[in-house]
């Protein structure tokens, strides 16, 4: 952050102002600043969204000039958050921007506190007069705090000035009359100024509900100067001439003039903004897909069941409903039929409830219910009109589709009294009922998980290692440049003594809080070696991933020599192996100084699972890694669901921006590919490409597969240890 002050002499307080210009490109900001030097005012620049956040706090500014597109932060999140503090929250910000006025995202601009807009190729005399114009109206007002007398002999002036201020400026009496109306109020009322002016300016204010129009529109005004000499800020309905109203934001500040006080007011329409929020709260409350409530939605209207079932002592019940199969659906015939059998499925759970129910999507293709007013009997009447409703076949765009549901019951207060608990254990019933295939369940104590059933779990993974139980499965990473495979992931499954094939999931929560996740750690690192040894004496010069836990960095020195030493008993070039870490372990306070020690090593460090839980760019700037995987729950619906696309993408360039690779994981059809290839990701992986596959069968794919690796003419060297 840089300060240039002006060319010429302007060292009074009365004339020297400070100019923020915010731009990470450094040209850019040169270019800015050469123009507004003449205007002789003391000019700071800052190079990111942050820098400016501090140059905030350490003094206040006429203008802010800002990039809209900045790395981490961009121009519309600063502002915002700029308009969060006091002393800031209405210094003018202009949005300097290089894209058109279509491309701009306008609506957001305003939302997050501008003013005004300068499009490039920038014009200096446009620049210099807007930003001269927020100029002189900081300092006047200013003045106007400092002495009223300068306040008199600057009225002209400040009036010029305010005729070209894009909000509405209002100067009153004491009593409220109306003073002086400028150009941008007489536009947003239908006054003329001199149809204004002498009028009480309760008169622009509109009722905000419903009742006697002339009391409640003395109200906000009462509110606004109930503090003599203090400024503030509130929402209101403009009331125009011609009758209709809008939705206005008014700023007030009170001057003492001798015994009497002038009121300044700032107006602003705020239809747009109102109606974008609106649109931004809908939308963050209620799934894009089936338009119910979110689980958000969902859990704020269960606590407030709560309370009121408390207050009048009626019970209610909660019901989780989950699709039987519904992974068959997307598997055979495509998420797109997926999306829409999920909202035919929404549509009948609305068409078989009451209209005081709610019905909510809390993700994938499980349901909430909550039923006020009923108890067990009632309950098993929901739970009758739910399976009634899902019975006949449903057609999903040409294909017949039968759906079963497995449903969990609980009753409030009877199984709980706070949602968690609710939904917990509504959870356990519903998995219940799935297990048993009849359907639904209600909640019983016994179905929540004992300590006994941990520990015999915890027993047998005592003893899966020496029982040689565990194997490991891999699955292909794909350059999307080039189609070739270059690597694998390794992926760990446990055949249990029960003969049933255990997936991670399954088993390695309890690895993880365990002190088994050091040996088996090590186990995956040998035994991924050892498959990747055979690989390379056959000619295919592949790399492997493996996934380690905070446990495991937990040993400080421990990991780095078994590291060392497996990479050197098999023969495998140090940079052909990348750690991938947990989010667990990324919290650990001790893991940036081993992530650098095995960086020096020549492994590489990869986030696994970015974009959810606490993977943040905290961990990127802090972490040596040189690539991020974006999680499966985004690219998998990225090409239905426009905000994961989104999000998928801001990865990347995120990711390209701090020098990273990217590694798509989840990809399932070729459409998904191609967005992919699209946005510049690097790597992908997923079922579209292969399942994971057994070690013995990893050659056959490769040679087989349209996204497979030529083998090479001779084995792969091993390197050369010093």
């Amino acid at each position: 952050m840089a300060e240039k002050p002006s060319g010429r002499d302007a060292t009074t307080p009365d004339t020297r102002a400070a100019i923020l210009v915010v731009d990470d490109n450094a040209d850019k900001r040169l270019s800015v600043v050469s123009v507004l030097e003449p205007l002789g005012h003391t000019i700071i620049e800052a190079e990111s969204g942050e820098a400016a956040l501090r140059a905030v706090l350490k003094r206040t500014y006429a203008v802010i000039l800002m990039d809209v597109q900045m790395p981490i932060m961009d121009g519309y999140e600063t502002a915002r958050l700029i308009r969060m503090r006091r002393e800031s929250e209405h210094t003018p910000i202009i949005f300097v921007t290089a894209h058109t006025r279509e491309e701009v995202k306008i609506p957001i601009a305003y939302a997050s506190g501008a003013v005004d807009f300068i499009f490039a190729p920038i014009v200096s005399d446009i620049l210099r007069a807007k930003v001269t114009i927020f100029v002189e109206l900081f300092l006047k007002s200013r003045a106007l705090e400092r002495a009223v007398g300068q306040f008199r002999d600057s009225e002209a002036r400040t009036r010029s000035v305010l005729e070209h201020v894009a909000d509405g400026i209002v100067t009153m009496s004491g009593e409220g009359v109306i003073e002086s109306f400028n150009r941008a109020a007489s536009e947003l009322f239908g006054y003329s100024q001199p149809e204004a002016i002498g009028q009480p300016f309760s008169m622009m204010i509109g009722p905000t509900y419903s009742g006697d129009a002339a009391d409640h529109a003395e109200a906000p005004w009462q509110i606004l100067t109930s503090r003599p000499g203090s400024g503030c800020s509130a929402e209101s309905v403009g009331r125009r001439k011609d009758g209709s109203t809008f939705p206005m934001e008014l700023d007030v500040s009170d001057v003492q003039l001798g015994t009497g006080t002038i009121h300044i007011g700032c107006l602003r329409d705020i239809s747009e903004r109102q109606t974008y929020t609106e649109t931004l709260q809908h939308q963050a409350l209620h799934d894009s897909l089936t338009g119910l409530p979110t689980r958000v939605l969902f859990a704020d209207r269960v606590t407030h069941a709560i309370r009121g079932a408390r207050r009048t002592g009626e019970s209610l019940a909660l019901l989780v409903i989950d699709l039987d199969e519904f992974k068959q659906v997307n598997d055979m015939l495509g998420h797109q039929h997926g999306d829409a059998l999920l909202k035919l499925v929404a549509e009948r759970l609305l068409g078989c409830l009451r209209n005081a129910d709610t019905v909510a999507r809390l993700g994938g293709d499980e349901f909430g219910v909550l039923a006020c007013g009923i108890e067990l009997a009632g309950a098993a009447t929901v739970v009758w009109k739910i399976q009634r409703a899902l019975e006949p076949t449903f057609l999903v765009n040409g294909h017949a589709v039968d759906v079963n549901a497995s449903i969990g019951i609980t009753l409030a207060p009877g199984h709980g009294d706070n949602i968690d608990d609710l939904l917990r254990r509504a959870d356990l019933a519903m998995y219940d009922a799935k297990r048993s295939g009849t359907g639904y369940a209600l909640f019983a104590a016994e179905q929540e998980e004992t300590p006994a059933r941990r520990l015999a779990l915890l027993g047998d993974l005592r003893r899966c290692i020496e029982r040689d139980e565990l194997v490991l499965h891999y699955q292909p990473k794909v350059d999307l440049a080039t189609q070739q495979t270059i690597g694998v992931e390794a992926l760990i499954r446990w055949n249990h003594p029960s003969g049933r094939l255990f997936m991670p999931a399954e088993f390695m929560p309890e690895v993880e809080r365990s002190e088994l996740m050091i040996p088996l750690t090590e186990w995956v690192i040998n035994e991924s070696l050892r498959h990747l040894h055979v690989w390379r004496s056959e000619g295919y010069d592949l790399t492997m991933a493996v996934n380690v836990g905070a446990r495991s960095l937990a040993r400080g020195t421990a990991l780095l020599e078994a590291v060392d030493e497996l990479t050197r008993t098999w023969g495998i070039p140090q940079d052909k192996l990348t750690l991938e870490l947990t989010e667990s372990a990324l919290i650990d306070t001790t893991v940036p100084g081993m992530l650098e020690q095995l960086q020096n090593m020549g492994e590489r460090l990869s986030i696994d699972d970015f974009g959810t839980g606490y993977s943040s760019l905290v961990y990127l700037q802090r972490l040596p890694v040189v690539e991020i995987k974006a999680d499966r729950s985004f690219v998998t619906t990225m090409c239905s669901v426009k905000d994961d696309a989104i999000i998928v993408r801001s990865i990347v360039d995120l990711a390209h921006n701090l020098g990273l690779k990217v590694v798509a994981e989840g990809v399932e059809d070729r459409a998904t590919m191609n967005l992919l290839n699209e946005y510049g990701c690097d790597e992908a992986q997923g079922y579209y490409f292969s399942r994971p596959v057994p070690g013995d069968h990893l050659l056959h794919w490769l040679e087989t597969s349209a996204f497979g690796l030529p083998r090479l003419s001779s084995r792969v060297h091993e390197p050369q240890w010093q």
